[in-house]
Protein backbone atom coordinates (compact mmCIF):
# COMPACT_ATOMS: atom_id res chain seq x y z
CA UNK A 1 0.00 0.00 0.00
CA UNK A 2 1.05 3.39 -0.88
CA UNK A 3 -0.25 7.09 0.46
CA UNK A 4 -2.14 7.36 -2.81
CA UNK A 5 -4.58 4.46 -1.83
CA UNK A 6 -5.57 6.45 1.36
CA UNK A 7 -6.12 10.20 -0.11
CA UNK A 8 -8.47 10.47 3.12
CA UNK A 9 -8.59 10.19 6.62
CA UNK A 10 -7.12 7.20 8.13
CA UNK A 11 -3.77 6.98 6.49
CA UNK A 12 -2.53 3.20 6.11
CA UNK A 13 0.57 1.58 8.17
CA UNK A 14 3.37 1.46 5.49
CA UNK A 15 7.16 -0.19 6.38
CA UNK A 16 8.97 2.16 9.32
CA UNK A 17 11.99 2.46 6.58
CA UNK A 18 9.89 3.82 4.21
CA UNK A 19 7.58 6.01 6.28
CA UNK A 20 10.93 7.74 8.30
CA UNK A 21 11.58 9.71 4.84
CA UNK A 22 7.93 11.60 5.42
CA UNK A 23 7.65 14.24 8.10
CA UNK A 24 3.72 13.69 7.90
CA UNK A 25 4.32 10.30 9.91
CA UNK A 26 4.12 9.54 13.64
CA UNK A 27 3.41 5.96 15.41
CA UNK A 28 -0.34 5.66 16.48
CA UNK A 29 -1.54 3.68 19.35
CA UNK A 30 -0.03 0.79 18.10
CA UNK A 31 3.35 1.45 17.32
CA UNK A 32 2.16 2.02 13.50
CA UNK A 33 3.64 4.67 11.42
CA UNK A 34 0.78 7.12 10.32
CA UNK A 35 -0.09 10.46 8.87
CA UNK A 36 -3.45 11.20 10.63
CA UNK A 37 -3.14 13.86 13.74
CA UNK A 38 -6.65 13.49 15.22
CA UNK A 39 -7.42 17.25 16.13
CA UNK A 40 -7.42 18.12 19.64
CA UNK A 41 -11.15 18.44 21.33
CA UNK A 42 -10.82 21.64 22.93
CA UNK A 43 -8.62 23.16 19.92
CA UNK A 44 -11.52 21.99 17.70
CA UNK A 45 -14.30 23.24 19.80
CA UNK A 46 -12.69 26.74 20.06
CA UNK A 47 -12.59 27.17 16.37
CA UNK A 48 -16.04 24.89 15.68
CA UNK A 49 -17.54 28.06 18.50
CA UNK A 50 -16.71 30.58 15.58
CA UNK A 51 -16.92 28.85 12.29
CA UNK A 52 -19.72 25.78 13.05
CA UNK A 53 -18.49 23.89 11.08
CA UNK A 54 -21.31 21.82 8.83
CA UNK A 55 -18.68 19.19 7.20
CA UNK A 56 -15.49 17.22 7.91
CA UNK A 57 -14.07 15.92 4.67
CA UNK A 58 -11.13 13.91 6.24
CA UNK A 59 -12.63 11.90 8.92
CA UNK A 60 -13.30 7.94 10.07
CA UNK A 61 -16.56 7.33 11.60
CA UNK A 62 -14.84 7.14 14.68
CA UNK A 63 -13.00 10.80 15.31
CA UNK A 64 -15.57 12.69 12.68
CA UNK A 65 -16.08 16.47 13.65
CA UNK A 66 -19.32 16.71 11.97
CA UNK A 67 -22.31 15.02 11.44
CA UNK A 68 -21.68 15.38 7.45
CA UNK A 69 -18.33 13.44 6.73
CA UNK A 70 -16.05 12.05 4.04
CA UNK A 71 -13.93 9.26 5.11
CA UNK A 72 -10.79 8.08 2.79
CA UNK A 73 -13.27 5.24 0.80
CA UNK A 74 -15.27 8.12 -0.08
CA UNK A 75 -12.85 10.30 -0.69
CA UNK A 76 -13.22 13.67 0.13
CA UNK A 77 -10.43 15.16 -2.83
CA UNK A 78 -13.46 13.77 -4.89
CA UNK A 79 -16.57 15.66 -3.45
CA UNK A 80 -18.30 18.66 -3.66
CA UNK A 81 -18.05 20.39 -0.51
CA UNK A 82 -20.96 22.78 -2.01
CA UNK A 83 -21.50 25.77 0.28
CA UNK A 84 -20.58 24.11 4.05
CA UNK A 85 -18.23 25.44 6.32
CA UNK A 86 -15.73 22.95 6.28
CA UNK A 87 -12.57 21.86 8.90
CA UNK A 88 -9.94 20.22 7.23
CA UNK A 89 -7.34 18.47 9.16
CA UNK A 90 -6.04 16.38 6.42
CA UNK A 91 -3.24 13.54 6.38
CA UNK A 92 0.36 14.72 6.80
CA UNK A 93 2.02 12.97 4.45
CA UNK A 94 3.16 14.04 0.78
CA UNK A 95 -0.55 14.16 0.16
CA UNK A 96 -1.13 17.58 1.87
CA UNK A 97 -0.35 19.30 -1.18
CA UNK A 98 -3.75 18.34 -2.94
CA UNK A 99 -5.99 19.12 0.43
CA UNK A 100 -4.30 22.66 0.76
CA UNK A 101 -5.74 22.75 -3.16
CA UNK A 102 -8.82 21.48 -2.40
CA UNK A 103 -9.44 23.97 0.21
CA UNK A 104 -8.69 26.87 -1.82
CA UNK A 105 -10.57 25.17 -4.77
CA UNK A 106 -13.96 24.80 -2.58
CA UNK A 107 -13.30 28.23 -1.39
CA UNK A 108 -14.10 29.69 -4.84
CA UNK A 109 -16.91 27.61 -5.09
CA UNK A 110 -18.71 29.00 -1.95
CA UNK A 111 -17.42 26.88 1.11
CA UNK A 112 -15.92 28.42 3.69
CA UNK A 113 -12.94 26.12 4.61
CA UNK A 114 -10.49 26.47 8.03
CA UNK A 115 -7.17 24.05 7.32
CA UNK A 116 -5.17 22.76 10.48
CA UNK A 117 -1.87 22.26 8.85
CA UNK A 118 1.90 21.81 9.75
CA UNK A 119 3.23 25.83 9.22
CA UNK A 120 5.47 24.34 6.56
CA UNK A 121 5.94 28.12 5.06
CA UNK A 122 9.14 26.95 2.88
CA UNK A 123 7.07 24.35 0.88
CA UNK A 124 5.64 24.81 -2.13
CA UNK A 125 1.78 23.33 -1.24
CA UNK A 126 2.02 26.75 0.96
CA UNK A 127 3.07 28.76 -1.10
CA UNK A 128 1.08 28.04 -3.83
CA UNK A 129 -2.56 27.57 -1.89
CA UNK A 130 -2.05 29.15 1.20
CA UNK A 131 0.28 32.45 0.94
CA UNK A 132 -2.24 35.33 -0.02
CA UNK A 133 -5.14 33.12 -1.02
CA UNK A 134 -6.05 32.61 3.35
CA UNK A 135 -5.68 34.12 6.19
CA UNK A 136 -3.67 32.31 8.47
CA UNK A 137 -2.95 32.40 11.58
CA UNK A 138 0.12 30.77 13.73
CA UNK A 139 -0.95 28.54 16.83
CA UNK A 140 1.20 29.19 19.71
CA UNK A 141 3.17 26.37 21.47
CA UNK A 142 2.86 22.63 20.03
CA UNK A 143 -0.14 20.97 19.44
CA UNK A 144 -0.85 17.81 21.38
CA UNK A 145 -2.63 15.49 18.79
CA UNK A 146 -5.09 12.76 19.57
CA UNK A 147 -3.67 10.50 22.80
CA UNK A 148 0.55 11.53 22.02
CA UNK A 149 1.69 12.27 25.49
CA UNK A 150 4.19 14.97 23.71
CA UNK A 151 3.29 18.25 21.83
CA UNK A 152 3.69 17.82 17.94
CA UNK A 153 7.11 18.10 16.32
CA UNK A 154 6.40 20.92 13.89
CA UNK A 155 4.55 24.18 14.42
CA UNK A 156 1.04 24.71 13.50
CA UNK A 157 -1.39 27.19 11.94
CA UNK A 158 -4.94 27.38 11.02
CA UNK A 159 -5.57 28.54 7.24
CA UNK A 160 -8.89 30.43 6.43
CA UNK A 161 -10.22 30.54 3.25
CA UNK A 162 -13.09 32.88 3.00
CA UNK A 163 -15.89 31.99 0.61
CA UNK A 164 -15.74 33.68 -2.55
CA UNK A 165 -19.13 35.49 -2.72
CA UNK A 166 -20.72 35.76 -6.52
CA UNK A 167 -21.62 39.89 -7.05
CA UNK A 168 -24.92 40.59 -8.94
CA UNK A 169 -24.33 43.00 -11.71
CA UNK A 170 -26.77 44.52 -14.46
CA UNK A 171 -25.16 43.76 -18.03
CA UNK A 172 -23.77 46.78 -19.29
CA UNK A 173 -25.46 46.33 -22.91
CA UNK A 174 -28.72 44.38 -22.37
CA UNK A 175 -29.60 45.32 -19.00
CA UNK A 176 -30.34 42.42 -17.31
CA UNK A 177 -29.19 41.33 -14.14
CA UNK A 178 -26.44 38.60 -14.00
CA UNK A 179 -24.10 36.95 -11.21
CA UNK A 180 -20.40 37.57 -12.16
CA UNK A 181 -17.59 37.00 -11.45
CA UNK A 182 -14.13 39.19 -11.37
CA UNK A 183 -14.87 42.77 -13.20
CA UNK A 184 -16.99 40.86 -16.21
CA UNK A 185 -19.68 44.22 -17.26
CA UNK A 186 -21.74 41.71 -19.80
CA UNK A 187 -23.94 38.66 -18.88
CA UNK A 188 -23.00 36.15 -22.05
CA UNK A 189 -20.63 36.21 -25.09
CA UNK A 190 -23.34 37.27 -27.34
CA UNK A 191 -23.63 40.81 -25.18
CA UNK A 192 -19.73 41.13 -24.88
CA UNK A 193 -19.42 40.70 -28.41
CA UNK A 194 -22.56 43.46 -29.02
CA UNK A 195 -20.73 45.72 -26.76
CA UNK A 196 -17.62 45.75 -28.28
CA UNK A 197 -18.98 46.51 -31.63
CA UNK A 198 -20.38 49.33 -30.43
CA UNK A 199 -17.61 50.71 -28.67
CA UNK A 200 -15.78 50.10 -32.00
CA UNK A 201 -18.77 51.85 -34.04
CA UNK A 202 -18.07 54.85 -32.31
CA UNK A 203 -14.62 55.60 -31.74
Amino acid sequence: MTMSDYPCGLAAAVPIARASRWHGFHANRSGAPTAEWATPPEFFRKLDRRYQFTLDPCATPENAKCAVFFTREIDGLAQDWGTHRVFCNPPYGREIGKWARKCWEASQRGALVVLLAPAKTDTRWFQDWVNGKAKVTFVRGRLRFGDAAFGAPFASMVAVYLPYRHATLICARCGKPFVARGDARTCSNACRQGAYRERKRYT
